[in-house]
């Protein structure tokens, strides 16, 4: 706990700082892209499945065509991974999702 909020203060400063350096009204040190974005979104709408009391919904539909680190940053994130299948030509195959969608309608986050 003490580590997270040296952290926290840290970040503080450094954004106080950019944001003084920049001449910005503020900057923002958040996670907004790549696999840590993705990581941090998940994190984020697993927290409030949970704090709505539907921690049970934790099942997240990912594409055989996705890129390594989706099913990666689900299963970090404590997510059930459920691959949905691909066309000849890559897309979605809508049958799937359907199917895969109606099997998990109650759990899908």
């Amino acid at each position: 706990l003490d580590q997270v909020q040296g952290y926290h203060e840290l970040i503080e400063d450094l954004n106080k700082d950019l944001s003084e350096i920049t001449g910005f009204a503020a900057v923002s040190a958040q996670p907004n892209s790549g696999a840590t974005g993705e990581y941090a979104g998940l994190l984020t709408i697993m927290r409030y499945l949970e704090s709505k009391g539907e921690g049970h919904r934790n099942v997240c539909l990912i594409p055989k065509s996705a890129h390594g680190t989706n099913p990666a940053s689900a299963a970090m994130a404590g997510m059930k991974v459920v691959v949905v299948d691909n066309d000849d030509e890559g897309n979605i195959d809508i049958a799937d999702l359907n199917a895969k969608i109606e099997k998990h309608r109650e759990n899908l986050a």
